[in-house]
């Protein structure tokens, strides 16, 4: 009897220490620069992960303050507990930690396999791949590509344009883009004009070089950057545009009156930005139906939006998740697991991408869901008067070169605007030497680069 005592009191002992190690969860430290992939977390991923324990962490970009916090913790101790496990990266500074050390081979530290991101979207994945070494250093749960998103109403008024098919015969190429603009502007008598401000065109333009900003540790100006300074020069000369600038409020209000016929946006920039700001009293807390209330009611222009490719693929923005080798490296195989998993879920999950393309109307990463998605009818649209957006997405998705991006871009990009662009194309400088002061501005700014 004292046996049997013995043993049950044995199993019970043992069945107490597997529920205890069952029970036990594992934590993973997420640092992120907005609360966007925390409320997915909580909707999506939690739900499905009961053995899994997220602390998340927010950083503001503002000021740099996030780039700030994870080159501090990076350096002063990165495999220590506070140190991020998961951290976010955006297209501003995917590149600066992709290309470094701070970030985890998927491949090889992770342990993610070619066929299990096979269906990752070619630009997304390209930016997030070190230009050092070729490893995978970040994968992301959208694609960004952009598109040229027109006023049906003023395009059939001026232009006699009476759909999507005949806009982008107006637009294929840069050279008809400026013909249609010049068009538009004698139409209109100069009350509309083609984009607000030559600003708009830079991000389509730019996916267009063949080479990034520096290639062997030389600066590049590839060549098609002179050709946009040229129409640039055309749009202030010929008053093509209404010379103002992104997120100004000259900008915004081109979205709900009749001064602008186009705006070169991404995907977010059609839900997160047009929408919102297409009526005196629509904003981003609004449905669509609320929007187009409130447009009917104050004269928006909710409705009366189409989308088409425009001239060139494009890509504007994203947000990768990277993994960060120091503490990666060595984990248990447990935790490493729940890493690679979380990754993996939130960029090449077909059921989540799926179930988060519905929900959100947000164009995702992987070709498997975006041809899932086309093949069952896309997603009619309202804001386009039912018009496809995922449809016209994917044809630039396929198209934007990710290759051209470097760590370099976002102050490159600022020096080329504030050195050349805008003061040759205003007539304040000769070509030559708005070059020059670029070139002397790259060379102050980054000494290590050959600057010829």
């Amino acid at each position: 009897m004292k046996k049997i005592v013995s043993l049950v009191l044995a199993l019970a002992m043992l069945l107490c220490v597997v529920g205890a190690v069952a029970e036990e969860k594992i934590t993973l430290n997420v640092w992120s620069f907005t609360n966007e992939l925390e409320g997915m977390i909580n909707e999506y991923y939690l739900p499905s992960h009961p053995n899994v324990e997220i602390k998340y962490t927010i950083y503001p970009t503002d000021g740099g303050e996030y780039t700030s916090k994870v080159d501090t913790i990076m350096a002063a101790d990165a495999a220590g507990e506070e140190a991020p496990d998961i951290f976010t990266l955006e297209a501003a500074f995917v590149k600066k930690y992709v290309n470094s050390d701070v970030t985890a081979d998927l491949m090889g530290t992770v342990g993610i396999t070619e066929e299990e991101v096979a269906a990752a979207i070619p630009v997304m994945k390209q930016i997030g791949t070190s230009n050092i070494n070729g490893q995978l250093k970040g994968l992301s749960w959208q694609a960004t590509p952009g598109a040229l998103m027109y006023r049906a109403s003023l395009a059939e008024k001026y232009l006699g344009v009476t759909s999507p098919e005949e806009m982008q015969e107006k637009v294929a190429d840069w050279d008809l883009f400026m013909e249609t603009a010049a068009e538009l502007n004698e139409a209109s008598e100069g009350a509309v004009k083609m984009v607000v401000g030559a600003g708009d065109i830079w991000n389509a333009y730019n996916y267009g070089r063949e080479q990034g900003w520096v290639v062997d540790g030389k600066l590049v100006i590839d060549p098609i950057l002179y050709d946009y300074l040229d129409l640039c020069k055309v749009l202030e000369e010929d008053d093509l545009s209404n010379k103002g600038t992104a997120w100004s409020e000259a900008w915004f209000n081109g979205m709900k009156t009749d001064t602008t016929l186009c705006f070169l946006l991404p995907t977010w920039g059609l839900h997160y930005t047009l929408k919102p700001n297409c009526g005196l009293t629509t904003n981003d807390t609004m449905n669509d139906e609320q929007m187009k209330a409130a447009c009917e009611a104050d004269g928006g222009t909710y409705g009366d939006w189409r989308m088409v490719a425009g001239p060139v693929g494009y890509s504007w923005g994203g947000t990768w998740i990277g993994a960060n080798e120091a503490k990666v490296a060595q984990m248990d195989e447990a935790t490493k697991a729940a890493v690679k998993d979380f990754i993996l879920f939130f960029t090449m999950s077909e059921e989540f991408l799926y179930t988060y393309a519905k929900d959100s109307g947000d164009f995702v990463g992987s070709n498997a869901v975006v041809e899932k998605i086309l093949a069952e009818g896309g997603t009619p649209n309202p804001f386009l008067g039912g018009q496809d957006h995922y449809a016209i997405f994917s044809e630039a998705a396929n198209l934007a070169n990710g290759a051209i991006m470097t760590d370099y871009d976002e102050k490159m990009n600022s020096l080329w605007s504030d050195y050349v662009t805008t003061p040759y194309s205003k007539g304040e400088v000769e070509l030559d030497a708005a070059i020059a002061e670029f070139k002397a501005q790259v060379k102050a700014q980054f000494p290590d680069l050959i600057v010829e």
